[in-house]
């Protein structure tokens, strides 16, 4: 009996993973999320820094024109596996592949990883 009992919960639990396991579109959404997010983070604190509303604005613009840019960028380079039970996010960038999130039962997590990633890429490009 507990056998049977045990064998019906692991059933219920692998459909349970098979029906939520999240798409590439939901993949790519959390990661345009996260990097939207932590440019946005970056931009509010350099704006703190100035006064100008003027500069202010234009970093608004930026936000909206680099926003499109980000989701043409996205859908090129991320990619998904799914396993049937789970699926993991992959980032394809210079020829290398890295697995850099993981999605089940309707949710994505993806590693801080990527943040830091972010956060090197946009102080390289102030420092121009």
């Amino acid at each position: 009996m507990k056998k049977n009992l045990f064998v019906l919960t692991i059933g219920l639990i692998a459909l349970t993973a098979f029906f939520t396991n999240p798409n590439q579109n939901r993949h790519k959404e959390e990661i345009k999320n996260k990097v939207t997010s932590i440019i946005q983070k970056s931009k509010n604190e350099q704006s703190n820094k100035s006064d100008g509303g003027l500069e202010q604005a234009g970093q608004a613009l930026g936000m909206m024109i680099g926003g499109a840019i980000i989701d043409g960028i996205i859908d090129n380079i991320i990619s998904t596996d799914n396993y049937i039970l789970f699926s993991t996010t992959k980032l394809n960038w210079d020829g290398n592949t890295r697995i850099i999130g993981f999605g089940a039962f309707g949710n994505v997590f993806i590693s801080d990883k990527l943040d830091e990633a972010v956060k090197e890429v946009l102080l390289k490009k102030s420092k121009l």
